[in-house]
């Protein structure tokens, strides 16, 4: 099996556009959706939403630590968005597709990535979809 894996950490709303979130954590996303508009999928987004990606061949829990370590200083903001109806979610995304050989598939999470998940208040959303024929 072959894996494509990524993931990605949101803030999303349907009243606080992405550019307020930016202001208010004072930190640049790595992609954006605005309410309404069209998006790379040609799909109108249902909310804004502001997001730190990680997309690599590292192991998608390598992937996890990256993108919560860069969001480690605005932890707390991050929270006090959520408390206001922000809604925060850590999504991981993997793709299988058949192919002779092994590859491992399980991955984890660190304590200090529960951690701030839990003080951020965010979810965690797993997406696998099997590709192979």
């Amino acid at each position: 099996m072959k894996v494509h894996q990524y993931c990605y950490f949101a803030l999303k709303s349907e009243t606080v556009s992405a550019g307020e979130i930016t202001a208010r954590l004072g930190m640049e996303p790595d992609e954006v959706l605005v309410l309404g508009s069209r998006s790379a999928e040609h799909r109108l987004p249902r909310m804004h939403a502001w997001k730190v990606t990680h997309r690599g061949s590292e192991p998608v829990d390598d992937q996890i630590e990256s993108v919560i370590g860069r969001l480690a200083p605005v932890r707390p903001e991050i929270r006090r968005l959520v408390d206001e109806g922000v809604s925060a979610v850590l999504q991981v995304v993997r793709y299988f597709h058949h192919r002779d050989g092994g590859e491992e598939f399980g991955w984890h999470l660190s304590p200090a990535v529960i951690a701030f998940l839990t003080e951020a208040a965010a979810a965690l959303d797993v997406d696998e979809y099997d590709l192979s024929e």
